[in-house]
């Protein structure tokens, strides 16, 4: 008799398991249960990193399905870092040595008046932001991420970095949504409105991949904003730092329209440390020798103070768009 009912069930072997409850046996290879991914909206972007096919991606337990290689779910984040292949990429690109930015793109913004409390970034980005289209706001290198400011302006805000804590953990944990790498971003063509690229292209292996990814994935009239490193010190493993006129031809020879490029904190201020040692006040003092310094550039008068400090900057901030009408 048991053998019979052995037979029948496919797995008994004794008169001990022939009183296991058939249930155990029935959902012994049932799936496993779909991870929902911390933002919802963000499976509408998503598609193969190697872009030989924009086909959607699909959820399958913890893991998502069609990028090429494991893509793994933690904590609703998916994962193209950790399992993802050497990548090799060939480009062209446009260098004409004779592009130089006209000079009313080279200084600050007209000052946008009052900003809401709530604005946690560069202040030149809020009326940029706040009058462009709305959509996804995919924000790459977002380290600690800054969901609230983004959210508020009315964007569909998507953080991304390398990795999911990006050596700053101790400002608390990240705020991020997808963990991926810049050189080949899992978006889909023109999908996305704006992008913010702060304090991220000093760090890239090769900025201008990374620049001509952000152009696939920006919707005709997509907005770029973000700052770049130019004389401030090495940090994280930094690599690439620009100057303004190295800048502006990493956007213009990757198809973006520059809107702005000016300078943000100088040279003497970010080195304060190390120019006045021990001293109190450090950063007072870097303000202090910066404008004694410009106002002797003024004073001589053979170079525009606004121009000298571009030649002076730790940092660069700077505006671009992708042409309504690419070529």
């Amino acid at each position: 008799m048991h053998k019979a009912l052995s037979n029948e069930l496919g797995g008994i072997r004794s008169a001990g398991d022939c009183c296991k409850p058939m249930a155990h046996i029935a959902v012994k290879n049932a799936p496993a249960p779909v991870i929902a991914l911390k933002q919802p909206k963000l499976l509408e972007l998503l598609c193969s990193p190697n872009h030989k096919s924009e086909e959607p991606l699909r959820l399958a337990g913890n893991e998502l399905i069609g990028a090429g290689w494991r893509v793994p779910i933690v904590n609703g984040i998916p994962d193209f870092v950790t399992y993802a292949p050497k990548m090799k990429r060939s480009m062209e690109i446009e260098i004409p040595i004779e592009a130089v930015p006209q000079a009313e793109i080279l200084g600050h913004p007209p000052n946008s008046g009052d900003m809401p409390h709530w604005f946690q970034e560069a202040g030149f980005k809020y009326p940029l932001l706040q009058s462009h289209a709305k959509g996804f706001l995919l924000d790459v290198g977002a380290g600690q991420g800054n969901r609230r400011t983004f959210a508020n302006l009315g964007y569909d805000y998507i953080p991304l970095d390398i990795s999911f804590n990006s050596q700053q953990s101790k400002l608390g944990a990240a705020d991020i949504d997808i963990v991926a790498d810049c050189h080949r971003l899992p978006i889909r063509s023109r999908s996305v409105e704006a992008v913010n690229c702060s304090a991220v292209l000093e760090h890239l292996y090769c900025p201008p991949v990374a620049m001509q990814e952000i152009g696939r994935i920006l919707k005709p009239g997509g907005l770029l904003v973000g700052s770049c490193s130019f004389l401030e010190g090495e940090h994280f493993d930094s690599q690439q730092h620009y100057s303004y006129l190295g800048l502006f031809r990493l956007l213009e020879c990757n198809g973006f329209k520059v809107i702005c490029l000016f300078p943000g904190e100088s040279l003497w201020e970010s080195h304060a440390g190390s120019i006045f040692l021990g001293l109190p006040a450090k950063k007072l003092l870097g303000r202090l020798h910066r404008r004694l310094y410009l106002s002797f550039v003024k004073l001589m008068g053979n170079e525009p103070p606004e121009r000298r400090l571009l030649r002076h900057a730790a940092v660069l901030y700077f505006a671009a768009a992708k042409p309504s009408n690419p070529e």
